[in-house]
């Protein structure tokens, strides 16, 4: 059944190469901020008086009384492990990034009439929205399973003469790429059987398979933000977010035998592109003699303007010959595609309280309906694609906890997230449609994810310093491929990622 409705679904799709895959990062926010904004979870959005909260709740800068300029870098250890049958994988990556630059200008309001504002602050701020870097490496036994079973099956789906392929037949997007790649690598038998043979095993069965990738990069987004605190009652704030995507993957896929490697198939995929959002916030004081705050932030969708894939893929076959889609009799160069894409609406409310001006505690809620995310170029090329979102994705729903207490300038803090699944447990990526240039068949599909952090800091006259540890757990399915009759068994992924931050700021 499953099969059937995304045939109904995928069916007109032609040359579109984009899918819920590929764009499933440019949805989501990793924990990123100052040490301070990360050492309490993120849970700021109504304790506000932290650069990085403009871009959760814009009204959180409104409680600045002094200019706040602020500079964090993280170190990130990634420890991924693959678990396929009774094959175990295990793989690190360390890098350095950049997690937040910017400043808020607090300018008090000495005369505003009766409407009671007494500042208005303004703030820009650079912050890693989504930092992508990482290494993935697994393999097992393929037990029966095999990719070639999926590209003979992309063939039999739209077939073309093996015998006689046509001098750069890729330009003419006709034909699934990878149905092509296959019969450039492995041709036919003497009986013109293409991977399998007339009783439908395959001519070149694998005993193992692997796969490894590289992924680079990142979402960045530059906020600039306007606030107001009026009456210290009521604070009100607006941010304009400026997004700018810069992703790589590089993906190797093998199969082999008891004599070596039989194939391997290698994909190349980069998005780059631009895209902004809009962001309203208030914190509310109900009761004026209290510290007890309400805060609610609605975020518009990031709409993505110009997002522009960049593809390619090679196959080494039997022969060890290597056949590019870049060769000049093949296609030529990168596949480039451009599009739009619009994520969904965000919702986040808050509360938090301050007791006896040294414990502060704040917890806070967010939903956005992944499902709900489209893609806004032409028609004929978007409307299966947004079928797919709407089909296999779901609302994402989020909570954050932290707590921070403070002491003669010396304060310790934590925090918690819990983030909810963005796929149905159903999802799966889908490649039997009668053309399209998707040439990578893995996917992965995330469970909810869990953060739990520390930190903390000192705060002098003017300067401060903040340190922060965060510890991101997560578990996924990963597929190398998806097949559709048997449904191939799942490696079990476990991703544990360490940071640690340091902020160095300036109050004046």
């Amino acid at each position: 059944m499953k099969r059937f409705v995304y045939l109904l679904l995928l069916l007109p799709l032609g040359l579109g190469a984009q899918n819920m895959y590929n764009v499933t990062p440019l949805l989501s926010d990793d924990l990123a901020g100052t040490a301070r904004f990360m050492g309490m979870g993120g849970s700021m959005s109504a304790l506000g008086g932290d650069v990085s909260v403009m871009g959760v709740n814009p009204a959180g800068t409104a409680l600045y009384r002094s200019n706040d300029f602020a500079f964090t870098a993280s170190l990130n250890f990634n420890t991924t492990k693959a678990t396929y049958g009774d094959a175990v994988t295990d793989y690190d990556f360390t890098d350095l990034s950049l997690k937040n630059f910017g400043m808020v200008w607090a300018n008090k309001i000495d005369d505003f009439g009766a409407s009671n504002v007494s500042f208005v602050n303004f703030g820009i701020n650079y912050r890693r929205k989504n930092h992508l870097s990482n290494d993935f490496d697994m393999w097992g036994y393929s037990d029966g399973f095999s990719q070639q079973y999926i590209i003979e099956d992309l063939y039999q789906n739209n077939p073309f003469d093996i015998k006689d392929l046509n001098y750069r037949m890729y330009e003419n997007m006709r034909y699934n790429w990878l149905s092509l790649l296959g019969a450039e690598a492995f041709g036919q038998d003497e009986d013109g059987n293409f991977l399998v043979n007339r009783d439908g095993e395959l001519a070149f069965p694998p005993t193992e398979m692997g796969y490894y990738s590289e992924e680079r990069g990142g979402i960045d987004v530059v906020d600039v933000n306007v606030s107001a605190n009026i009456g210290d009652v009521l604070y009100v704030g607006a941010t304009l977010g400026m997004h700018n995507v810069d992703y790589s993957r590089y993906s190797y896929y093998y199969e082999a035998d008891s004599y070596g490697e039989i194939y391997s198939l290698v994909n190349n995929y980069r998005v780059e592109g631009n895209g902004i959002d809009f962001k309203l916030g208030a914190i509310v004081r109900p009761f004026i003699y209290s510290s007890f705050r309400l805060g609610f932030a609605v975020h518009t969708p990031t709409y993505y303007y110009d997002l522009m894939d960049v593809t390619s893929a090679s196959i080494m076959g039997p022969d060890g010959y290597i056949y590019d889609t870049r060769d000049y009799d093949l296609f030529g160069d990168d596949l480039r595609l451009e599009y739009k894409l619009r994520t969904p609406w965000r919702f986040n409310a808050s509360m938090a309280y301050t007791f006896e001006n040294c414990l502060a505690f704040n917890v806070e809620y967010e939903y956005a309906d992944y499902s709900k995310s489209r893609f806004t170029n032409r028609a004929d090329l978007s409307t299966a694609q947004n079928d797919e979102l709407e089909f296999n994705m779901k609302a994402q729903q989020t909570v954050r906890v932290g707590a921070e207490y403070t002491y003669d300038g010396i304060s310790l803090r934590a925090g918690y997230n819990w983030h909810s699944a963005p796929f149905k447990t159903s999802a799966y990526k889908f490649l039997d449609a009668a053309a399209v240039t998707e040439t990578s068949t893995e996917y992965m599909n995330r469970f909810e994810k869990e953060v739990v952090t520390l930190g903390g800091g000192y705060r002098g006259d003017v300067f401060y310093f903040d340190v922060a540890y965060m510890l991101q757990s997560q578990k996924a399915d990963f597929y190398p491929y998806y097949d559709t009759q048997y449904e191939n068994p799942a490696a079990k992924v476990e991703f544990l990622n360490h940071s640690i931050a340091a902020t160095v700021g300036m109050r004046f």
